[in-house]
């Protein structure tokens, strides 16, 4: 058992404990159920739930959230676009994103599926001190993407 200063006070049968408690005005809380005595604490029961939500709370909040952001590519790209694509791909890795690089085809373009395939090679050999690849490249209507996770 544990007082209410936060102090080990031993072990205690159960309505010797009770006892104890009630007469602090706090309750008896049994915080490890599965060890052998069980382990219970003497503390305001109500203070002890909000502060157990706000750390859940707090806990999800700082969760792994990674976005998804989205760079459309064409094929007939010149070297200076496709270098600022490159920066704005590499600011979103470094913000710690997933990227997603999608080769846009439009009217006949399509029938010129290597270019595209091509591009995207050069695409990840850019990036590849920054990020992984996580889903090759495949097609999609009109697109052809594949998807980039950083590498942390």
């Amino acid at each position: 058992m544990i007082g209410g200063d936060g102090g080990h006070v031993g072990e205690k049968p159960i309505a010797e404990a009770l006892m104890l408690a009630r007469a602090v005005g706090l309750d008896l809380v049994e915080i490890v159920a599965n060890s052998s005595p069980p382990v219970c604490k003497i503390l305001d029961f109500g203070k002890f739930k909000y502060t157990q939500k706000k750390k859940e709370r707090k806990t999800r909040a700082h969760a792994d959230r990674t976005d998804i952001k989205e760079i459309r590519l064409r094929i007939k790209i010149e070297t200076h676009d496709f270098e600022v694509k490159m920066n704005r791909i590499r600011g979103f890795l470094t913000k710690g994103h997933r990227v997603k690089v999608a080769v846009v085809f439009r009217g006949r373009e399509i029938t010129h599926m290597d270019l595209g395939q091509r591009l995207l090679d050069r695409t990840r050999a850019t990036l590849s001190s920054m990020g992984k690849v996580i889903q090759e490249p495949s097609l999609d209507g009109r697109f052809l993407g594949m998807m980039v996770d950083p590498i942390r």
